[in-house]
C-alpha cells in the first residue's frame, strides 16, 4: 500500500514575545520553584489584539498553500484539530465548527468536505492519523490539517487565579499561541511518506487535565495534575516504545531526529532517557520549547518547522514523532520528509 505523505507545511508565530520572568513577576502568588528553569522555557508568543483560533490557522494555511503545488480548490477536505475554537475574539465557537469558518474563509469548493477533531496536544496527529486512511482508502486524494491554538487565555485565567505554590494552573503558564497546517496526498516515492502510525489513548488517566470555564472569573481554565501525568508517561513510554521497536522491527538509530511534543525539557529528557534503555538512543532530539513553550497540539510542526528553517533538520532525513497528550495519549508516528518548504 503507498503511503501517504505531508507534501507541505505552514507554520504561523505570533510576533509578540512574552517571558516567563515577565509572567512569574506579575504574579501574586509566587511559586515554589523556578518555573523557566524546570521547564526549559524561556519567552512563548501570544497572540495579538486582532488575533484568534480562526485567524492564526488562517495564516498557517496561507503559507502552508504558498508552500504547496496545490490551489485551494485542490483540497479535498479541510480538517481542524484546535484544542481552543476562538472566533471574533475570545467567542468559544461549537457549531458551525471552526472547520466550517475556515472553509468559508479559504473560498474551498462546496462539496469539500470538512470537520472538527480533539484529542488534546495529539490532535493534529489524531487528524493526520484519520485523513492517512481517508487518502489510502480512495476518500480522498488531498486534505489539509490545520489547527490554531489560541491557548493563552488559560495563563491570563491562571495569572489571576493561582493562590498557593502548588496549584493545578501552574502547567497553564507553560504555553504559546500559534498556527500549524500540513497538505497530504499519496506520496509518489518510497523515500517520502509516513511509514508507521500508532496511537493509544490510556482513558482510565483523563481526569488529570481538565480544560473548561473558570468557575471564579469570566474565561478558560485548565487544570493539570502535572506529576501524575509524568509519572504515568515514565511508566508506560518505554514499554509502549519497545513494543513499536519490536513489532516494526527498528530502533532509535533508524531515525536521524526525535520530535517529542514540547512539555518542559527536563520531562522530555528523562523520558527519552529512560526510552533509551528500549528503543535505543534517536541520535539528535529537537527541543524548541525555549522560545516557543508548549504550542499543545501544533508543537511537533511548530519543531519541525523551525528545525528545517534552522538547517538542523534537512529533507530526505526520517523523523520520530513522539505524540504524547494529556487523556493520556501516547503515540509514535515515523516520517520521511520531502521538500516541506518550498512549491514541488
Amino acid at each position: 500500500m503507498n503511503m501517504t505523505r505531508f507534501e507541505s507545511m505552514g507554520v504561523y508565530l505570533p510576533e509578540r514575545e512574552v517571558t516567563t520572568k515577565e509572567l512569574v513577576e506579575s504574579m501574586e502568588t509566587q511559586p515554589m520553584f523556578d518555573i523557566e528553569k524546570l521547564t526549559g522555557i524561556k519567552t512563548r508568543r501570544w497572540r495579538g489584539e486582532d488575533e484568534d483560533c480562526h485567524s492564526l490557522a488562517l495564516s498557517a494555511i496561507k503559507t502552508c498553500l504558498n508552500n504547496s503545488k496545490y490551489k485551494i480548490e485542490d483540497i479535498d477536505i479541510i480538517i481542524c484539530t484546535s484544542i481552543t475554537r476562538f472566533k471574533d475574539g475570545l467567542t468559544f465557537v461549537l457549531e458551525p465548527c471552526l472547520s466550517s469558518y475556515l472553509k468559508k474563509s479559504l473560498g474551498m469548493r462546496k462539496d469539500a468536505l470538512n470537520f472538527d477533531i480533539t484529542n488534546a496536544c495529539a490532535g493534529m496527529f489524531t487528524g493526520v492519523h484519520v485523513l492517512d486512511q481517508m487518502i489510502k482508502s480512495g476518500a480522498v486524494k488531498t486534505g489539509l490539517i490545520v489547527s490554531g491554538e489560541c491557548i493563552t487565555p488559560i495563563t491570563e485565567t491562571a495569572l489571576k487565579e493561582i493562590n498557593n505554590p502548588i496549584d493545578e494552573q501552574f502547567a497553564s503558564l507553560t504555553v504559546g499561541d500559534s498556527g500549524a497546517a500540513v497538505i497530504m496526498d499519496l506520496s509518489p516515492s518510497e523515500d517520502e511518506g509516513i511509514d508507521l502510525l500508532e496511537i493509544s489513548t490510556l482513558s482510565q488517566f483523563s481526569d488529570y487535565c481538565y480544560g473548561m470555564p473558570s468557575d471564579q472569573n469570566p474565561g478558560v481554565a485548565m487544570y493539570t495534575k502535572a506529576m501524575e501525568i509524568h509519572a504515568t508517561v515514565i511508566q508506560r513510554l518505554p514499554q509502549s516504545l519497545g513494543r513499536f521497536s519490536e513489532k516494526n522491527n527498528v530502533t532509535g538509530l533508524d531515525f536521524d531526529h526525535v520530535i517529542p511534543h514540547q512539555t518542559s525539557e527536563r520531562a522530555i529528557r528523562s523520558a527519552l532517557d529512560l526510552c533509551g534503555e528500549t528503543l535505543g538512543n534517536v541520535p539528535h532530539t529537537c527541543v524548541v520549547l525555549d522560545r516557543f513553550g508548549n504550542t499543545s497540539s501544533t508543537s511537533h510542526f511548530v519543531a519541525l518547522d523551525d528545525q528545517l528553517k534552522q538547517g538542523v533538520i534537512q529533507p530526505g532525513q526520517r523523523i520520530l514523532m513522539l505524540i504524547l497528550a494529556s487523556g493520556i495519549v501516547l503515540g509514535v508516528a515515523s516520517v520521511k520528509l520531502g521538500n516541506l518548504q518550498g512549491v514541488h
